[in-house]
């Protein structure tokens, strides 16, 4: 991490801090990729000063990780917000327009040269539909692309999976950081129709292929048929289908829609668990070589005791990233600090995450 002078940013670095209004709110997240239409703004901000990433994660080819930009995904939940709180049911000439904010996020994407060998770092937050529906979108959208999904296919992905949840706006229970397979059957089952009232309100618009509404009517399918809401097995849905589900399951357990919030770690966890059960083999393969399972800064136990920080990745195993131990198995702490690269010690593991 350094500092330097706004005037002295030619774009493209990323935030190492978060940059703050003088109100104290956050203007821009860390890893935020500094455009230069942003850079244009500071001094009519007053910021004459940024953090910025020193050393990025590099892939083979030198490239730094890929980060969902914060900034990008921001505008685009607020114009989804603004569209789906004013809708009225089958009056869907305004939903259409989100399918340009789904464009929008692939274009942000592909915007990142050799964006489908990098990874992806995302931290657990609580969130409500709208910035759900971004997550979802920019998530199948890239791993459509990793995928080798073709360009014209990942845009139907990304606009079925940016109206995925649209048939929220018309359930009448709580979703919201609640377990719903924990309430009673009849909000259970009233949960679950969100599929059917999108799929329905969407059904005989034309600006909508077939493929994006099939991904609203069958998110919630499972590859053993316990899905919903036509208890389907894998062979019976498609591969778009198959990417959206992975991804809705994932960001609605790190953002709460239908689940008590969890950890990013549980999420993947979960994922890991329930491969070949509910989730396609080598899509969720993907999807988790996608993922910075463990970001830098992470605090972190190994199967040695030992309590380090994550401050580097491997991109090829992001399982397995560069710690720096900093306390010993007795909770000791060690001077000067050691480095442990996991992909070069395959006998000690991360066990814990601390913080």
């Amino acid at each position: 991490m350094k500092r330097i002078a706004v005037k002295d940013l030619v774009g493209g670095e990323i935030l190492a801090k978060d940059l703050f209004t003088s109100s104290y709110t956050v203007l821009m997240a860390r890893g935020t990729v500094l455009k230069k239409e942003y850079i244009e703004r500071f001094p009519l901000l007053g910021i004459e000063y940024v953090y910025i990433e020193e050393i990025g994660a590099k892939n083979k080819k030198g490239k730094k990780a890929k980060i969902i930009q914060e900034q990008v995904k921001e505008e685009c939940s607020e114009k989804v917000k603004n569209v789906l709180e004013k809708h009225i049911y089958k009056h869907n000439s305004e939903l259409a327009s989100l399918c340009s904010v789904a464009e929008t996020l692939i274009e942000d994407i592909l915007d990142e040269k050799e964006v489908y060998e990098e990874i992806v770092e995302i931290r657990a937050q609580g969130g409500d539909m709208y910035t759900h529906s971004v997550n979802v979108c920019a998530l199948s959208s890239m791993l459509a692309l990793k995928l080798g999904v073709e360009k014209e296919v990942a845009k139907d992905i990304a606009r079925g999976s940016i109206l995925h949840d649209s048939g929220l706006r018309y359930i009448a229970v709580d979703y919201e950081n609640i377990d719903i397979l924990s309430q009673p059957l009849f909000e259970q089952k009233e949960f679950q129709k969100h599929t059917i009232y999108g799929f329905n309100a969407l059904k005989e618009e034309e600006w909508l292929s077939e493929e994006a509404k099939n991904i609203i009517l069958f998110h919630h399918e499972y590859e053993n048929g316990s899905g919903y809401p036509l208890h389907l097995t894998g062979n019976k849905f498609s591969l778009s289908v198959k990417i959206v589900s992975i991804c809705n399951a994932f960001d609605q357990m790190i953002s709460g829609i239908g689940y008590k919030q969890t950890s990013l770690q549980e999420a993947i966890e979960f994922l890991r668990d329930n491969t070949r059960v509910l989730f396609d083999k080598e899509i969720t393969g993907k999807f988790l070589q996608m993922i910075m399972q463990y970001p830098n800064g992470t605090i972190v136990q190994t199967n040695e005791g030992e309590i380090g920080k994550v401050i580097k990745q491997n991109l090829e195993m992001a399982d397995r990233p560069v710690l720096e131990i900093f306390k010993d198995e007795n909770g000791i702490r060690i001077e000067p600090k050691k480095k442990i690269n996991l992909i070069e010690n395959l006998n000690i593991f991360i066990t814990k995450v601390i913080e």
